[in-house]
């Protein structure tokens, strides 16, 4: 559960880390079914430098697909997006994508028009993670407006080989480095302007993603455009018993229609 400062510390920068959410034994075997999993839906084991990036993930096995629902994940997310949020995938990825060592700045959900649909991402590290070795950069408070708009030149940059960002290598831009061990979360608002600076070698992590439950064409909207398959739940998820995964998928058809509908 969190307590008060660390909901106040979310909304005002737009992330908080905890701290050994998994244990040792938990961590190594999160790696180890992770490892099952990449090599199930590759055909193959990946090697240390192969980029692999599959989204479901967590629900494609029996021994991972509890953790949607893990108090130490779910609570914390009933408490940012209220007790009727839904579920918006999750996503396991090892390696770097083109193998280029950045990911530069940039929100996963861009614009004015976001910022009033809150949407999380929590990322689970599974190898040590240090601010010139592929730690997960962020620009706090980069989740509210005005803000938001100002870095807007950032994300239109974000595609380029070689952008300079006010004039400034990405890697120098002022940001707040998230070092992490293996166990530890980082939750953080979609909007709030991220990048990666170093990134090397067997880079690996599991994503949990969750959403308050669209109230609006504009929020449905937002969907239909980043994450069509949030109102498509994995098969495992929609034939749950779960109480709490039946309520995170509620109501999602009605959802879907009106979505197309727009």
């Amino acid at each position: 559960m969190l307590t008060e400062d660390q909901i106040h510390h979310f909304r005002v920068f737009g992330f908080i880390v905890l701290r050994q959410v998994l244990n040792k034994a938990e961590t190594e075997e999160l790696g180890r079914l992770a490892d099952v999993i990449w090599t199930a839906e590759l055909g193959h084991q990946p090697t240390e430098d192969e980029h692999v990036s599959i989204a479901p993930f967590l629900e494609l096995h029996p021994a991972t697909f509890p953790m949607i629902e893990d108090d130490r994940f779910y609570t914390p997310m009933v408490q940012l997006l209220g007790q009727d949020m839904i579920w918006s995938g999750s996503e396991g990825v090892q390696g770097t994508m083109t193998r280029r060592p950045f990911h530069h700045w940039h929100a996963d959900r861009p614009g004015p028009q976001e910022l009033g649909y809150l949407r999380i991402k929590i990322m689970m590290y599974l190898d040590p993670m240090r601010k010139d070795g592929g730690a997960l950069r962020v620009i706090p408070g980069s989740h509210r407006s005005p803000f938001h708009e100002d870095l807007a030149p950032f994300q239109q940059r974000h595609g380029l080989d070689d952008p300079a960002f006010f004039g400034s290598p990405g890697s120098e831009v002022p940001c707040h480095p998230v070092e992490t061990d293996p166990g530890d979360a980082v939750v953080f608002n979609q909007s709030l302007y991220h990048a990666v600076y170093g990134k090397a070698g067997r880079r690996r992590y599991v994503a949990l993603k969750y959403a308050a439950r669209p109230t609006s064409d504009a929020h449905l909207a937002s969907i239909k455009r980043f994450s069509p398959y949030t109102l498509e739940p994995h098969e495992r998820i929609m034939q749950s018993e779960s109480p709490r995964l039946r309520a995170m998928t509620e109501g999602l058809d009605e959802l879907r229609a009106q979505a197309e509908a727009l």
